[in-house]
């Protein structure tokens, strides 16, 4: 049998919150300058996103240059060190962080929810 993986694991974390993230990049720069950070940008979400620690991520259709990232982690603490991680932080993006729990929800988001 194989190990479960890390994303796997933080699925089962019982009484954890989700977090809801609106992320606005609010950086002015040089269109070089620009493109690095986005990559940069990219590749912090996608590694999230492989550690488990985004369940979801993906532009908003309402606004340029924002985006929405749903996070299940241990607490707001673990999220807050998570996101100082991304090239933005702290001056570069407005982090707009919601939590709740999530008391209902359609089988393929079982895992998210309180019980």
């Amino acid at each position: 049998s194989r190990a479960p993986t890390r994303a796997a694991e933080k699925m089962e974390i019982q009484g954890a919150p989700v977090f809801v993230i609106n992320l606005i990049l609010t950086e002015n720069t040089d269109e070089k300058t620009a493109a690095e950070h986005l990559a940069a940008h990219r590749a912090w979400f996608s590694s999230h996103v492989e550690k488990g620690d985004f369940v979801l991520v993906g532009p908003r259709r309402d606004r340029e240059r924002a985006g929405i990232i749903i996070s299940r982690v241990t607490s707001r603490e673990a999220l807050d060190e998570i996101l100082s991680e991304d090239v933005y932080f702290p001056s570069g993006a407005a982090y707009e962080v919601m939590e709740f729990t999530a008391v209902q929800g359609i089988p393929a988001v079982a895992g998210l929810l309180e019980r």
